[in-house]
């Protein structure tokens, strides 16, 4: 296939060329919205004038972080887009790359693997009318922060959590006693877009087998849908309970792929 590098810059391309598989590209989607856009870079691999594989960079407080999912058909035309961002990326990112596209990096970097993650999304909403609205639900917001991180370290340490999401209005928290016990919020949101990427969901360990990661994801839910029509999460492929709660709520499996660190070799 021949092709070359292009660099976009217009968000309604973008747009067109990644609603062709929202729940695969929700990430990519949500960072279309003002509140992210700054913090991106877009690559392209262009054939006549055609998009045929896009790759986002998104500057993150911690590591970059770059998004190359693909659908079967389109491996051929990522593979060439991610060899020509080698030599364009930085020394050091984290990676979600579909099965077999890390192979395009190993020639300048050194590849360190953080498993396979499922990307579930809501395809059966209507379980969400079934679940009993949970009592001792709270809204969480930035003055919640610390209580949060506290939380984070005693309950779902290493987790990925940035604080900017408070401001979104949708971030959850279970009480018992006036102690969180269960939170569920979001990774990315865009209401322009119609798409969130949930996320930080987690029972604090002397909670668990209640059942609560089920009923605060659904809370959480009930809450976005349907203002919000797409609404995926990840989930790491060994992790089984997290996975059964999800499909309680009405979420399936649609793709896999790789979590990656990348560091290039000198």
């Amino acid at each position: 296939m021949s092709g070359n590098l292009v660099f976009i810059h217009e968000r309604e391309r973008l747009r067109a060329w990644l609603n062709h598989n929202p729940g695969l590209h929700l990430y990519s989607l949500a960072d279309l919205d003002p509140f992210f856009w700054p913090a991106t870079s877009w690559y392209g691999w262009e054939v006549d004038g055609q998009l045929e594989a896009v790759a986002l960079l998104y500057i993150s407080p911690f590591l970059p972080n770059l998004i190359g999912l693909a659908d079967r058909h389109q491996m051929s035309a990522f593979e060439r887009l991610l060899f020509a961002l080698n030599k364009l990326l930085p020394q050091r990112f984290h990676a979600l790359l579909s099965p077999g596209l890390e192979e395009c990096f190993e020639s300048h970097y050194s590849l360190y693997s953080e498993g396979t993650c499922l990307r579930m999304c809501l395809t059966a909403p209507e379980q969400l009318q079934v679940c009993v609205p949970i009592q001792g639900a709270v809204a969480l917001g930035p003055s919640d922060l610390e209580r949060l991180r506290a939380f984070y370290r005693e309950s779902y340490p290493g987790n990925w959590f940035d604080p900017r999401m408070l401001e979104t209005g949708v971030y959850l928290g279970l009480e018992r006693e006036g102690d969180l016990v269960a939170t569920a919020g979001v990774h990315a949101l865009s209401a322009a877009e119609g798409i969130a990427a949930l996320g930080n969901i987690a029972v604090h360990s002397a909670h668990r087998g209640q059942g609560l990661a089920t009923q605060v994801t659904a809370a959480l839910c009930q809450r976005l849908y349907p203002q919000i029509g797409t609404l995926g999460l990840n989930v790491h492929a060994e992790n089984a309970p997290a996975q059964a709660a999800y499909r309680r709520v009405g979420f399936t499996e649609i793709a896999r792929f790789g979590e990656w660190v990348m560091a290039r070799r000198l």
